[in-house]
């Protein structure tokens, strides 16, 4: 079994995608410091039949921002300069913290999405730098079109309702019960 995949590894055919890093301009941060367009963030190869996916390469952000600074992470595309992402703070991208790319594909192999996440390093814990996930886009659910409806002898739908609890048929009841209690008080 081990002999066959390795024999079918250079067969896998695996796709590269690169993650860019954008600054959201903000009042604290000076013009000039800022970077006016996506810089290349990482290099992520993956392969959809395996769901598997590695960093080529990886360059952290550097520049002055500070902590609470938004920074865009994800595919630019400069025909149409859109972005299809998410937007996380610098602080994200601090030592104490294991980076995570998500990324969406869909059934062509295209992708359509990246993700981004940061989550504490346990006490002592030595991970790689970078991890990558990707996701197959999954088949949603689907409605049930012509299901037979169901008539009953006179020919109508047939919807019996569900037989009330105690509760529901004497709600009434109870609560005049309590009401002349608290009216009618007790002897002092």
């Amino acid at each position: 079994m081990l002999l066959a995949k390795l024999l079918l590894l250079p067969c896998a055919v695996a796709s590269t995608v690169t993650i860019y890093l954008h600054p959201i301009p903000d009042s604290t941060i000076s013009k000039s410091s800022v970077i006016p367009s996506p810089v290349p963030l990482a290099s992520v190869d993956y392969d959809l039949e395996t769901s598997t996916g590695s960093v080529t390469s990886y360059t952290p952000p550097h520049g002055s921002y500070s902590a609470e600074h938004f920074l865009r992470v994800g595919l630019h595309d400069a025909t149409s300069n859109s972005w299809k992402g998410v937007v996380t703070s610098a602080a994200s991208f601090a030592d104490q913290y294991k980076r995570k790319f998500v990324v969406h594909v869909d059934e062509k192999g295209e992708v359509y999405h990246v993700g981004f996440s940061a989550t504490a390093k346990d006490n002592g814990e030595e991970t790689r730098e970078v991890e990558v996930e990707v996701v197959k886009r999954g088949v949603g659910p689907k409605p049930v079109l012509n299901k037979p409806v169901v008539l009953n002898a006179e020919g109508k739908i047939d919807s019996k309702e569900p037989e009330k609890t105690f509760l529901q048929k004497y709600w009434w009841a109870i609560g005049l019960f309590l009401l002349v209690q608290v009216v009618a008080g007790g002897k002092e």
